[in-house]
């Protein structure tokens, strides 16, 4: 934007307008204009020496600050260079000819230039500001383009990119139809689905994530969320276990089982119900993801506690049979999450009502 952290120290260097700091007995002050920041030479015991070492030399320094500089001198200076007169801008800034006058002097003591140079009956530029024509209408440029109000979003031509965290079994209900949704209304837009970090809470919060898919959970202010889809769990073998079709909580029990552990616990809520009933599981593997694990019974004689949605989707080409869990385990209900800031944004909106219409 024009703006570079460095320090020049030179001629001039006490008429510079910024914030002043004093400790003991020197005095450092700092401003920034345009495209470049300069120090003035430190004052001990009232003499005034040099801040750094050779006239003209630029020195990065990373903690300059913007909070000393009076922006209305760069759309000053933006104004005085493109009108090349103080009275036309000063109309152009919609300020008296005063204040415009005032505001020449003070970048003239800044830059130690005139900068405006009267030559017959009209001004030209000085060689220093022609140079900082481009950098000072770039400067402007970027203001105005941080200031301005907001484009609407539209679907059709929007090239936003939509972080989603999720568990893989969402992943396989939610994308064949939102893929559907978004080659029809929204050809530009992209996704791109992560695995369910353990602080989605804090990814949602920093804005490393959009959304967030999965189990409805108490959430921290700041969040929101919206229901999805309900589901609930049941018991699936392969189509030739030797396990009859009426499930007892000991056989149950009795059984190998696979468990689908997305965190890092190794434990879930039917182990939860199973011990409170004095019983225990045997958790022969645990897997992070849930459409393996279907694929893993279809082999085996292990026993796999699934959402009921998902056994839909992939069950029936696997040829798995379906058991009713000898448990009562409440519904429970899916959600997307998203961050309270984003509540009003328009693409943001669009987006989660593309996912719930993806659901139905």
């Amino acid at each position: 934007m024009g703006f570079v952290t460095a320090i020049w120290c030179g001629r001039g260097a006490t008429h510079l307008a910024g914030r002043t700091r004093a400790t003991g007995t020197t005095r450092v002050s700092h401003a920034v204009v345009g495209d470049f920041a300069r120090t003035p030479r430190h004052d001990r015991g009232g003499q005034w020496t040099s801040g750094c070492a050779g006239k003209g030399r630029r020195i990065n320094e990373a903690a300059v600050r913007l909070a000393g500089i009076d922006t209305n001198l760069v759309l000053s200076l933006h104004a005085l260079l493109r009108e090349r007169n103080v009275t036309r801008a000063a109309r152009a800034l919609g300020v008296g000819q005063s204040a415009a006058s005032s505001a020449l002097a003070r970048l003239r003591a800044h830059f130690d230039d005139p900068l405006l140079v009267r030559v017959g009956r009209s001004y030209v530029l000085t060689e220093r500001a022609s140079a900082l024509l481009a950098p000072v209408e770039t400067a402007v440029a970027e203001l105005e383009r941080v200031f301005a109000p907001p484009q609407p979003f539209d679907p059709k031509t929007s090239r936003r990119v939509f972080r989603i965290a999720a568990t893989d079994n969402l992943e396989l209900y939610l994308l064949p139809q939102l893929v559907r949704i978004l080659a029809k209304e929204a050809p530009l837009l992209d996704l791109r689905f992560h695995h369910l970090p353990k602080d989605w809470e804090l990814a949602l919060t920093r804005g490393d994530v959009d959304l967030k898919l999965g189990r409805k959970s108490k959430l921290p202010k700041g969040l929101r969320d919206e229901d999805l889809v309900r589901d609930h769990l049941t018991c699936v073998v392969r189509s030739g276990h030797p396990v009859k079709r009426r499930l007892t909580l000991p056989v149950y029990a009795g059984l190998s089982h696979i468990l689908i552990s997305p965190g890092e616990s190794g434990r879930g809520i039917v182990d939860e119900a199973v011990e409170r009933l004095g019983f225990r599981r045997r958790i022969v593997i645990t897997l992070p993801h849930f459409t393996v694990a279907p694929f893993v019974v279809a082999a085996s004689d292990l026993t796999l506690t699934v959402p009921a949605r998902l056994l839909a989707s992939i069950g029936p080409a696997l040829r798995l049979r379906e058991l009713p869990l000898p448990l009562a385990l409440a519904p429970y209900t899916m959600t997307q999450v998203w961050a309270e800031r984003q509540q009003r944004d328009e693409g943001h909106c669009w987006m989660r009502d593309a996912i719930q219409r993806a659901l139905a």
